[in-house]
């Protein structure tokens, strides 16, 4: 109902102007209820939309039960009857012309050949003394009433998929070629896809050689009818199986892979950028780029999306070539909030390094040095102490040898191997090195766990926290009790030496020594362990401390928002760290809702061990009504503890790119690698992921086609 207030703007501002009462003029437009038109606002009308028919045949307008008839036919003494409509189910009745109406005959106006069309269908039937009579006529007599249900009924069908339209049958020939023309295609493709995720090379020394062509003649041979007719009857230039189309094929392969991961990143709250480095075979430094972020299921996911070859190893090159993927890709970098890489220099520099670029560019963006790299140094580290350092070089030249070894058929006793023999039984023989191999052989033991646990995708930077506070527990309650731990491993030197006959002694002492430890003592046990024990704990303690620090205060912050943690702060204390968040990231309620956040858990009032079995994912069920706890939680998971994703990259490089194959192209390589690390999403669906492939290869103009025009 649209209202018309009808005024003057030339009259004068005086007191019979506000006196006066305006006219309110009500008109009932076809928009008075879009879902439920009235048809009688569209007799007579040609070009009528099919979503309007569609509306007018299926869901027309129909008065309530206790509408006023009588109000619309003053003048006649008889009504219309709302039970007609449901003895006539062509009937629909008019509000606007108020009458009734033959809907299949007013949407689908029936072609008069001869006499006029009249009630029911030009104009609404009014008559009602003899409704029945007329009715019942032009139900069962009217061919124009026939032929316009005939055409409502085949309407329907095709608007509900249920049939073809004319445009569409015209084209049914087509429509089968066209099919043809995909299914010649999967066989071609299906073998690419076998080629790659197993990680086999597709061509061979010629053009007609090599797995991929293998593969088609052994489909042809296991019964493949219709990769049989198209290879021995289609045109020379029409095969589809040259190597160019084998480089076109991979990489919509691999752009189709790319498409769906970043799909999954855009529609998540937040994600980081990975990024490691490596030399391929042919000496080219290529660049492992992967995304992490959490997923619509609440799954931690991180990706690898491509190699980008570097032109320069400065840290401008590597951003730019970064910076340069990912809009490639169509990341939205709005959503950035971490940066996973090494500690080199260049990536991890705080003036000029990647990190710094990319953070000024994107500030939201915090960068975090891989975990695993940081462990990696912190055994580094303990080459501090001497008698550690020449153990593992000897474990470390008694391998490579071991190995080059093996390598050799040729090898042959000589003089130089007796030689190399007795250096290392002299090395193997001390008690220093004996006493420094179970040292490292116990605390090797303890690391080792923590670091498969760092490997997993689903860590995050709270687990890291936890793993990393757990051994320094341990090896702080070593430090402590050093005395009664440095017993046992003593006690296991002395069996091993008793076996080799080695006398577990002190070496020789003297009053001024700088090469190696010289103690004043008289047990051996006492001497080892401040010369070897004692400095091995104390370097693997302070370099665990100093370099998993919490620097990156901010982002750490979050983990404030974990049960455990929100239980040692006051709530003072608890809102300042929070309004740090809300202030670099941006999050609107952040303050309010962390209060009620703080409150929730505390009425819990869980015990330490309970707290301790809720992860940062499990908390994410329970951000039904704090959506901006919700996006901050996403945010803290989406940070990447480390880059082991990124690194497994280069193992697949390694067995795609060999040295028979130094010459792959990036964009061949590229669909290559995708296929091989993704192939579990791509067996997962892998008629759908084909279909996709084939969709995006018949956008170009193609010699069969593959695509109908309107979708070219």
């Amino acid at each position: 109902v649209s209202a018309q207030v009808n005024s003057n703007p030339e009259c004068s501002t005086t007191s019979t102007s506000i006196n006066t009462v305006p006219t309110l003029t009500i008109n009932y437009t076809p928009n008075d209820c879009e879902s439920c038109p009235d048809l009688g606002f569209y007799i007579n009308k040609s070009n009528l939309s099919d979503e309007l028919k569609y509306k007018l045949l299926t869901n027309p307008y129909v008065p309530s039960d206790n509408y006023d008839f009588k109000n619309d036919n003053i003048a006649q003494k008889r009504n219309f009857k709302i039970e007609w409509l449901k003895q006539y189910r062509w009937l629909v009745y008019s509000k606007h012309l108020k009458g009734g109406l033959c809907k299949h005959c007013a949407v689908f106006r029936p072609v008069v050949k001869r006499g006029l069309l009249g009630a029911f269908i030009v104009s609404a039937f009014t008559k009602y003394k003899d409704f029945h009579f007329h009715a019942k006529k032009h139900n069962m007599q009217s061919e124009w009433h026939r032929d316009s249900v005939s055409q409502s009924k085949d309407f329907l069908k095709i608007m509900s998929n249920k049939e073809k339209s004319v445009i569409d049958k015209l084209n049914t020939a087509q429509h089968s070629q066209i099919e043809q023309n995909r299914k010649k295609l999967v066989p071609i493709l299906s073998s690419i896809i076998f080629c790659a995720t197993h990680d086999l090379a597709i061509r061979g020394k010629l053009s007609c050689s090599g797995n991929f062509h293998d593969l088609l003649k052994f489909r042809i041979e296991s019964g493949d009818s219709v990769l049989s007719e198209h290879l021995s009857t289609c045109h020379s230039k029409a095969k589809y199986t040259s190597h160019r189309i084998q480089n076109e094929l991979i990489l919509l392969c691999g752009n189709v892979l790319c498409d769906q991961i970043v799909r999954e990143v855009n529609t998540s709250l937040s994600f980081s950028l990975l990024a490691d480095e490596t030399s391929d075979i042919a000496g080219i430094e290529q660049l492992s780029i992967g995304v992490r972020y959490v997923d619509s299921s609440k799954t931690i996911r991180e990706e690898f999306i491509g190699f980008s070859a570097l032109q320069t190893l400065d840290a401008v090159g590597i951003a730019t070539s970064i910076l340069i993927s990912v809009e490639k890709y169509g990341l939205d970098m709005n959503k950035l909030v971490g940066l996973g890489f090494d500690g080199c220099s260049v990536m991890a520099g705080k003036e000029n390094g990647v990190q710094k670029i990319i953070c000024d560019k994107y500030s939201k963006a915090t960068f975090f040095h891989c975990a695993s790299h940081r462990l990696n140094l912190v055994v580094n580290d303990l080459n501090a102490v001497t008698e550690i350092q020449n153990t593992v070089g000897v474990i470390k030249e008694s391998v490579l040898e071991k190995l080059s070894h093996n390598n050799d058929s040729d090898f042959k006793v000589n003089t130089t191997t007796r030689t190399k023999a007795h250096q290392l039984s002299c090395a193997t023989s001390t008690p220093q090195f004996i006493i420094s191999l179970n040292i490292i052989s116990k605390y090797s033991a303890q690391l080792e766990p923590v670091t498969n646990k760092l490997q997993a995708k689903s860590v995050d930077l709270y687990s890291v926290q936890n793993h990393i506070q757990d051994l320094l527990t341990i090896f702080n309650n070593n430090r402590e009790q050093s005395d009664i731990v440095f017993n046992n491993i003593f006690n296991n030197s002395v069996f091993v030496a008793e076996k080799i006959g080695v006398e577990i002694k002190i070496p020789r002492t003297t009053c001024k020594q700088k090469n190696r430890s010289n103690y004043e003592t008289n047990s051996a046990e006492h001497y080892y362990r401040l010369s070897i024990f004692i400095p091995y704990l104390d370097s693997l303690i302070s370099s665990l401390s100093r370099r998993f620090s919490s620097t990156n205060k901010i982002a750490f912050s979050i983990s404030l928002l974990h049960p455990t943690n929100i239980k040692k702060y006051a709530i003072n204390d608890f809102k300042e760290k929070i309004k740090l968040i809300s202030d670099h990231y941006e999050i609107e309620n952040m303050i309010e809702e962390s209060n009620i956040w703080y409150q929730y858990w505390i009425d819990k009032n869980l015990i330490d061990s309970q707290c301790d079995e809720i992860s940062f994912v499990d908390l994410l069920a329970h951000c039904e009504y704090y959506p901006a706890i919700f996006q901050i939680l996403n945010i803290f998971l989406s940070l990447p503890p480390t880059t082991c994703t990124i690194e497994r990259s280069f193992s697949t490089l390694r067995r795609v790119k060999t040295w028979l194959r130094s010459t792959t192209e990036e964009d061949r390589l590229n669909g290559l690698c995708m296929m091989s690390l993704h192939r579990e999403r791509v067996n997962a669906n892998k008629d759908t992921f084909i279909q996709d492939v084939i969709n995006m290869f018949g956008i170009k103009r193609r010699n069969l086609q593959f695509l109908f025009t309107d979708t070219e």
